[in-house]
């Protein structure tokens, strides 16, 4: 390919120096836990993981290797009786002397007032329900992506945060990625010229699932672990992490699962849905809508912003543009690419592409525009509640990157362009019925305070 430059992560984190912040984020005040004592569990940030499914214990294990000399995981909360039972092995085998409380119900975890921050890796259908009681506990909250199940749920939990003060911190752990990162700078600096087309695409859903009823297994709390989603039927399917991705019980699917991270970076990258009203108009399918997997599998977003930008959002499959921005057979499944009146710039987990070679070897380029950057994900989040610092996956941008999910969704559901306003968090022009789709219904009162 002529006037292309493809840098694998690999190579890009091997070539980089680690542990460096970015200019701006030296700590404006220690708190006086942290200059107690550099070792004692008691005196570092107290920290409750809420959720030990996969995505859960890989937090977990994130978190112990990234924060113990400075955070101790002292609660740990699942409805399954042998996903606490495994973490708290986890737990002590790292933090030695510190044996983590055990619950079921989220709510004692919350209560205890020791606790500082919380880490939900629930399902979807949990992430602001649980977020929502946290912040109203107290506690700072690191949430998995999506956000929530609806438009409204989202700005349920920003105005949550706003009100009582607490850190948001949102898991895109890709601005975490150096490579990500030196993407985003080059665009913001303009390397590619006037931003003109943003290309986002992610990995496509699927169907399926049984709807076969089973008894609900020794040591799971079902009444809990169903929670604020409809009241169904136990079956195998619908206890994995496939159901919890796939069933519109307890997602909205891929199109936001997958989709928050390709859609952070294009948020990172340019302000264009913050410069008046957009429009959406987009089409997608469900394989199997009769199945437990249920949610649309594949979509095709197009989106048209007031300063003239567009985007095109699709399932991986569907992209077929994504191929000429990088070597034959490289182009990965999720990416996001900006693209300018002088160049473009196609970054993903796996590696960064440019349309002029030279811009690789900056090792910062040029201008003054930055962004918020900590090389590890985790304990950025963990030194954002000690140093009381803004995160550096606000929920200012993370209501923004989910509302494209959910817009696009409501576009292939209703059959019809969709305009939003993301500063008045508002659907413009929109009947009585359409704007009731901004919310859904919750089981039980899980979203009163």
């Amino acid at each position: 390919m002529k006037n292309t430059h493809y840098l694998s992560r690999r190579k890009f984190v091997g070539n980089m120096l680690g542990g460096v912040l970015a200019a701006g984020l030296a700590p404006q005040f220690i708190s006086s836990r942290l200059l107690a004592s550099a070792t004692a569990p008691s005196n570092k940030i107290q920290l409750g993981h809420i959720g030990l499914g996969s995505m859960g214990m890989s937090d977990l294990r994130t978190y112990l290797g990234q924060t113990s000399d400075i955070a101790a995981s002292v609660a740990l909360c699942d409805p399954f009786k042998s996903r606490r039972e495994k973490g708290v092995e986890f737990v002590t085998a790292v933090q030695p002397g510190n044996t983590p409380k055990l619950y079921a119900d989220f709510r004692e975890l919350l209560a205890d007032k020791s606790i500082d921050a919380v880490v939900v890796a629930t399902p979807d259908h949990w992430h602001v329900p649980i977020g929502l009681a946290a912040v109203r506990a107290g506690k700072h909250v690191n949430i998995q992506k999506p956000l929530g199940m609806s438009l409204n749920q989202n700005k349920a939990m920003f105005d949550a945060c706003k009100k009582h003060d607490r850190i948001f911190h949102y898991g895109t752990q890709q601005r975490s990625q150096e490579l990500c990162k030196r993407g985003v700078e080059l665009v913001l600096n303009g390397y590619i010229g006037d931003l003109q087309h943003v290309a986002v695409w992610a990995p496509a859903g699927r169907g399926g699932g049984s709807l076969e009823e089973i008894p609900v297994p020794e040591g799971l709390d079902y009444e809990f672990y169903i929670g604020p989603a409809p009241m169904k039927p136990c079956t195998k399917d619908r206890l994995t992490s496939s159901a919890s991705w796939f069933c519109s019980d307890y997602s909205i699917g891929f199109i936001a699962g997958w989709g928050a991270h390709p859609l952070d970076i294009a948020v990172w990258g340019m302000d264009a849905d913050l410069a008046g009203p957009y429009s959406i108009k987009a089409a997608g399918n469900a394989p199997t809508p009769d199945a437990l997997y249920n949610n649309i599998a594949t979509w095709q977003a197009e989106l048209k912003f007031a300063n003239g930008v567009t985007m095109d959002f699709t399932s991986n499959g569907l992209y077929k543009k994504a191929a000429q921005y990088w070597p034959v057979d490289t182009a990965p499944n999720n990416g996001t690419t900006f693209i300018g009146s002088k160049g473009w710039v196609s970054i993903s987990r796996s590696g960064l592409m440019t349309s002029n070679p030279e811009w690789r070897l900056l090792r910062q380029c040029e201008g003054n525009r930055r962004v918020r950057y900590h090389n590890k994900f985790f304990r950025s989040f963990v030194e954002a509640v000690r140093d009381g610092t803004p995160s550096v996956a606000p929920i200012e941008d993370a209501i923004r990157s989910d509302a494209m999910s959910h817009l696009s969704l409501l576009s292939i559901q209703t059959g019809q362009p969709i305009h939003w306003d993301q500063k008045k968090y508002e659907l413009v022009g929109a009947s009585p019925e359409l704007k009731a789709r901004m919310d859904v219904p919750v089981r039980g009162d899980w979203m009163k305070g």
